[in-house]
């Protein structure tokens, strides 16, 4: 099963939530211009609205609060950055 599949089922399992934060699969990494760097995972948040996807890295052993309201916010920065 497809990244993009499961994405969907777990917003019809979450029908209150607008994001969804995971961590990527090898081949969504495989498509990155550059690798994560050595202790660094990569991470992404998914918008429901769309379908779009932001990614990005954290070091090894640090978290993200998975509350809509700061995903959007993060979502957000990332979208603006890049």
């Amino acid at each position: 099963m497809q990244a993009t599949q499961i994405d969907r089922m777990w917003f019809q399992a979450h029908p209150d939530r607008e994001y969804r934060l995971r961590r990527q699969t090898p081949a969504e990494v495989q498509q990155w211009a550059f690798q994560p760097g050595l202790g660094y995972a990569p991470w992404c948040i998914i918008r429901r609205a769309d379908g779009v996807m932001e990614a990005f890295t954290l070091k090894v052993g640090e978290t993200w609060d998975d509350h809509d309201l700061e995903l959007e916010q993060f979502f957000d920065y990332l979208r603006d950055a890049a």
